[in-house]
């Protein structure tokens, strides 16, 4: 069995891409050939190639509008729509030719919003999946080319099959069916016996782009809130996540500074030791005001980690699994910035071993739900169905 997958990015610290990389292992242990395509020869090109791994960069973006943020981005919107198209069409024209250079028996696009995998796969004929792990316009305020319902009409072929990684997000696409399947991203954390360099401090902890669709600057708002009501200065909050949204980041940065909050608030960066940091706070914050699954959530539950997330999308899901697997709250939920600092304050002044039940629910939750094994097991028994 030969599968091309086809990738939207290459950053190692992606959810999409930690998915991938767990289901690229499973299935190759399986007897699997994958090929792979990525836009770019960065973040994880250098592991696949490591691993024997047969890679195709090609010039490619996701099938959205260009965005407009800055005078500049109005200024070219034009010229990078034009642009996009011509590389979309030299895309499906590579994607065509590499198809028949390796014999591919399926094609198995890793996000929603990459086309080109599609569009391929009906001109050869062959059977392809749509692996959809966003809302989209709702979470990323993405728009669809050249319009949302043209992506349904394109997926809608005879040899099309779609995973959506939540059951949001099929009720949300109108998604259903036969060709359909709702598979949990599959989650693998080692346990670790060591700690961060953090170890013996008190802090509360966000883990995730910093940008605005995962609601970094609410936990910074509820975090001064907290000091301003207890007077404690005895825990931190620390920002672990990529700093690309430039503005974003400016605007944080400003508020923390006009509260004078340079000490209690830190900005980490990415960082390759997450789930130390996860093991050695006060709880995670996962913020997103739509998250599609949230994949650190349960990254953190099989660290160990009290959760604090925003009640709603992927997030809510994970929680109302928990309630219905062993009948009790898996992590603690809220929804205005008010409520967020009320918990902060309740995990501050709780005793030591409060959460203990909670956190030992939520890990088995993760451990019988979005085991990495099942993951892979779905997904491979997905394809069978699909070629055999």
């Amino acid at each position: 069995m030969k599968i091309l997958y086809i990738l939207n990015s290459t950053k190692p610290d992606g959810g999409a891409t930690k998915s991938f990389l767990t289901l690229l292992d499973g299935v190759i242990a399986k007897g699997i050939t994958p090929v792979v395509v990525m836009p770019d020869n960065n973040g994880i090109y250098k592991v696949l190639i490591n691993k024997g791994i047969t890679v195709k960069v090609l010039d490619y973006r996701m099938n959205v509008y260009p965005k407009l943020s800055t005078a500049k981005d109005y200024l070219m919107f034009i010229p990078r729509l034009f642009a996009r198209r011509i590389m979309e069409y030299n895309a499906v024209k590579l994607i065509m030719e590499i198809c028949k250079e390796h014999e591919i028996d399926l094609i198995h696009s890793n996000v929603g919003l990459v086309s080109c995998g599609l569009s391929a796969a009906k001109k050869l004929n062959i059977p392809h999946i749509l692996h959809i792990r966003e809302y989209g316009d709702k979470d990323f305020g993405l728009h669809y080319f050249p319009t949302k319902s043209s992506f349904y009409k394109n997926i809608c072929f005879p040899k099309s099959y779609v995973i959506c990684i939540t059951k949001g997000i099929a009720e949300y696409h109108h998604l259903s069916g036969s060709n359909v399947r709702v598979i949990y991203n599959g989650i693998c954390c080692d346990s670790h016996s060591e700690h961060s360099e953090f170890y013996g401090k008190k802090f509360f902890l966000f883990a995730g782009r910093v940008e605005a669709a995962k609601g970094t600057m609410q936990v910074v708002e509820a975090f001064s809130l907290l000091l301003k009501e207890s007077g404690n200065m005895d825990v931190t909050l620390k920002l672990a996540g990529s700093l690309d949204d430039e503005l974003y980041v400016n605007k944080i940065r400003s508020y923390i500074s006009q509260k004078g909050l340079e000490e209690y608030i830190e900005f980490l960066g990415p960082r390759n030791d997450l789930d130390l940091l996860m093991h050695d706070s006060l709880a995670i914050i996962v913020s997103s005001s739509l998250e599609a699954f949230g994949r650190c959530l349960p990254e953190a539950m099989l660290n160990n980690c009290l959760t604090v997330g925003r009640n709603t999308g992927g997030t809510k899901e994970q929680y109302d699994n928990g309630v219905q697997f062993c009948g009790e709250e898996i992590g603690l939920r809220y929804e205005t910035t008010e409520e967020l600092c009320d918990v902060f304050k309740n995990i501050i002044n709780s005793d030591e071993h409060e959460y203990d039940r909670m956190k030992e629910n939520a890990y088995n939750t993760v451990f019988h739900l979005y085991d990495h094994k099942n993951y892979v097991d779905s997904v491979y028994s997905f394809y069978k169905e699909i070629l055999l």
